[in-house]
Order: C-alpha cells, then sequence, then structure tokens
C-alpha cells in the first residue's frame, strides 16, 4: 500500500474534494444540492471519486504510485436477519456503503481491506444519538456482529464475522458516517455507539488511512474468500452492479446499478483519467428508494479504491 509520509496529504486533500462536492452536488452528473442521507452518499460516490482522484494525482504519481477509484451507487442495502443482544429476530439493512481498498502490487489472492458504513445525519450540534428501534437494531449488529443470514440471492448460511483471520477485530468491519447537514456539511467517521459524539475523522482522511501500509483501525483485511468477512465483502462486490434501482420521486424508470466509473487509474502506457465519465443518470438528492423486484432485491452502495506502483520511467 502507500507509504506513511503521503497520508497526510492525501487526507486533507481527500477531505476538501469531499466537503465540496457534499456542499453542491456531484456537478459533473448534473445532481442538484444534496439534503439528505441518500443525496450526500450519492454526492460522495458520483462526485467524489472524480474530484478525489484529481487531488491525489499530484501527490501519487511522482512518489510512483497507481490508484484507480470506481463507485458504483445502488441504493437499498442487503437487509440481514439476525437474533439481537435480547434474544429476539430481528432483520435490518447491512449498510448504506461498502468502502474497499486493494493492493495490487502483490501476487493472488489481491490484498483487500474493506469496511462497511452505515450513513446518518448528525445532530444540529454534532454527533448522533441512537433511539428509535430501527436504530437500535441496526447499531446491534454493528457493535455486535452476531451470526446474520444475507437474503436470496446470496450464498446461504449464517455469516459470522469472528471467523475472520486477520489483524483486528469484528467492531473493525463497521463505521458510522455521521453527515453535518447544509450549509457546511461534512462527514465524519465514528465507532458504533448509542451516543455518538461531536467530531470524528473526517470520510476523506479515512479513505486515506484505508490505504496507508500497516494501518490499523481503518477497515479490516478481507483478503480471499476463506473466512465469512472475506466472503460476504467479496459476494457483495458482485451481487451490486447486475442490479436496477428505481426511486419513488426525482428519476423517472428504472435504471441499472452498474453505474461503475474509473476516475483515475495510472497504467504503465499512462491510461488514466483525471476525471470519470459515468454511464448512468444520477439518484435524485434526498429522496427514498422504492422496493425494487428483481431477486436479490437488494444492492450497496460500493466505492472502490486500487493501489499499484508503476515504473520510475512513467512518473511525471
Amino acid at each position: 500500500m502507500i507509504s506513511s509520509n503521503l497520508i497526510a496529504r492525501l487526507a486533507s486533500s481527500a477531505n476538501a474534494a469531499i466537503n465540496s462536492v457534499l456542499r453542491t452536488g456531484a456537478a459533473n452528473v448534473g445532481q442538484a444540492t444534496p439534503t439528505g442521507e441518500v443525496g450526500f452518499v450519492a454526492a460522495v460516490v458520483l462526485g467524489g471519486v472524480p474530484a478525489i482522484a484529481t487531488a491525489w494525482r499530484p501527490i501519487l504519481r511522482p512518489a510512483g504510485y497507481s490508484v484507480s477509484l470506481a463507485g458504483v451507487f445502488c441504493h437499498q442495502t442487503p437487509r440481514v436477519s439476525f437474533v439481537d443482544s435480547m434474544g429476539k429476530h430481528r432483520q435490518c439493512e447491512l449498510a448504506d456503503m461498502l468502502v474497499v481498498a486493494e493492493d495490487l502490487t502483490g501476487g493472488t489472492p489481491t490484498r483487500r481491506w474493506a469496511t462497511l458504513i452505515q450513513a446518518k445525519m448528525a445532530a444540529p450540534a454534532g454527533g448522533k444519538s441512537l433511539s428509535s428501534q430501527g436504530d437500535l437494531t441496526q447499531l446491534d449488529l454493528l457493535s455486535r456482529w452476531p451470526p446474520f443470514l444475507l437474503p436470496a440471492g446470496f450464498a446461504p448460511g449464517a455469516r459470522n464475522l469472528s471467523t475472520c483471520p486477520h489483524a483486528g477485530s469484528a467492531l473493525d468491519c463497521g463505521r458510522y458516517g455521521l453527515i453535518d447537514p447544509q450549509p457546511a456539511p461534512a462527514w465524519r467517521q465514528q465507532a458504533p455507539a448509542a451516543a455518538m459524539p461531536p467530531g470524528g475523522t473526517q470520510l476523506g482522511a479515512f479513505l486515506a488511512g484505508m490505504i496507508e501500509s500497516g494501518q490499523v483501525g481503518y477497515g479490516r483485511e478481507a483478503t480471499g474468500v476463506a473466512d465469512d468477512w472475506s466472503r460476504t465483502v467479496d459476494e457483495l462486490m458482485k451481487v451490486t452492479a447486475g442490479l436496477a434501482f428505481s426511486y419513488a420521486a426525482g428519476l423517472k424508470g428504472r435504471h441499472p446499478r452498474g453505474n461503475t466509473a474509473v476516475a483515475f487509474a495510472i497504467s504503465s502506457d499512462d491510461a488514466g483519467h483525471g476525471s470519470g465519465a459515468w454511464r448512468r443518470e444520477p439518484p435524485p438528492s434526498g429522496g427514498h428508494s422504492d422496493q425494487l423486484e428483481d431477486a436479490p432485491s437488494e444492492g450497496i452502495n460500493l466505492l472502490r479504491i486500487g493501489v499499484t506502483r508503476i515504473d520510475p520511467d512513467q512518473r511525471g
């Protein structure tokens, strides 16, 4: 992955890029100013990907790193079934977004780090207290990671994230993303808790932390498919892009979920681009998803980062 001496610069530039797109929406695809969780997630995936790529290029290329970023917007995450801490059977969404960082410099399988993010609008003074039954059910899942079942379309059988042999703990598999509202939105990552205080790690800094060599606390390694965490991440990445989505307001019709753009990729022939070209229309700002009819009926928002090294002769 990337040496620690570059991480502070990458974090600062990514924070600035994300905060800008949160304020305006993904202008590159004509998104209106976001006001709700769905709109802010869309802004990060659709507009934040090329914005971060543009900001990172002058930092990474002289150091000999090649980074590709890709995003898929597909709201309505998989709903999972599990038994909560009180012994009751519950259902809730798995998360709002999956972030994956891959080290493409090694052998096979590619080393991969991932985290699931549940986006929530922060309180007016910052932070967030969870009190509704739905929020507490979600918190129970993200803070304990009991065995859970995914819906039809995913491999059957309970997933137990405690079987992951990689460094870290099950808690590293999930984070909350607390989003300050307009007119000065910011996205901050926090560990799951019933009462989350103001502050936290800004999303851009969190993404930079995920690609730092030897990082700890920025997601968890999910290399291969031998354990339930790695297998679940792998399945989410494969199931996501093949589904359709529709919205009750703001977007007519149904559209493929495979709205992927490689926003920036330096290869040996310098084939990268400073901004991605999205092949499909953006989702609306704010808004709520209709129930999908396809089987499997759910997907998840995916933000994917790949890191490689480039030959010194190809550096600019």
